[in-house]
């Protein structure tokens, strides 16, 4: 008997040190701390093509949604009402976040990995050439958002590698972090009121609440595909997503614990 125990002991050994490495994939709605709970409430049909990114409008009451195949930005409601678009005409339009101290909307243009800054009529006034090694074109910049304290942007690479990338408009990159804990990443939102980030992941179909480094604290189920923009509003305790297969906004409840 006492040779048997000894080698399962050994066999246990053996195996948790090939493993020492890999990292664990999160298990739905993990979470060590319990921080929220989430529930979808609602959903809203959009009258846009592909919605590919997702921000509060410069009010802060409204959103702006990019749509990736008419490469425009709209702002609509929190019901999903489109209330207007903007002139600019965009190059394969991924993320939007806005910059409220200087009134502006900023663009993230995948296919050329490009951040397009607009004035608040969405009138182009500048653009910033980002500069990452990746190995295609369709695996590029596809999330933005925005820490107006630290005047940091948090910009998401899709995958090939996932990559999340601080980038300041007088500094450039100034970091760049890999990420391993989902199959692509195609959405981010910073809430400035708790320094976290958000990010969702069209094929892993998860709904992620981070630390400012990326480090997931808690991950969340999403039932469809293509999750592509996220909003988050805690004083109101809600979550938005836009998703490009269902041409939908989702609200969903979430309260912190």
């Amino acid at each position: 008997m006492k040779y048997y125990i000894s080698f399962i002991i050994t066999c246990l050994i053996f195996f948790t040190s090939c493993n020492k490495d890999v990292e664990l994939p999160i298990t739905p709605n993990d979470s060590t701390t319990g921080i929220f709970t989430f529930e979808l409430i609602d959903s809203y049909l959009l009258d846009i093509d592909e919605p590919s990114g997702l921000s509060w409008a410069l009010n802060h009451k409204d959103l702006i949604v990019v749509d990736d195949r008419t490469n425009k930005a709209y702002i609509i409601d929190i019901t999903g009402k489109q209330l207007s678009d903007f002139p600019y005409v965009g190059d394969d339009t991924e993320g939007v976040t806005i910059d409220k101290v200087n009134n502006t909307i900023w663009i993230a243009e995948e296919a050329e990995s490009k951040l397009i800054e607009l004035n608040a009529s969405g009138i182009e006034i500048n653009s910033f050439k980002i500069d990452i090694n990746r190995a295609s074109k369709k695996k590029g910049l596809e999330g933005l958002a925005y820490d107006s304290k630290e005047k940091v942007f948090y910009i998401l690479n899709e995958g090939e590698p996932g990559l999340l990338i601080k980038w300041k408009m007088n500094g450039g990159i100034i970091s760049q972090k890999e990420l391993k804990f989902a199959q692509d990443y195609s959405g981010i939102f910073f809430d400035n009121a708790d320094q976290s980030l958000w990010l969702v992941s069209d094929q892993s179909k998860k709904l992620f609440y981070c630390d400012k480094n990326a480090v997931v604290k808690q991950s969340f189920d999403l039932d469809y595909q293509k999750a592509e923009g996220v909003v988050v509003d805690i004083p109101n305790s809600r979550v938005y997503i836009v998703s490009d297969s269902e041409q939908k906004l989702f609200v969903y409840k979430i309260i912190k614990l």
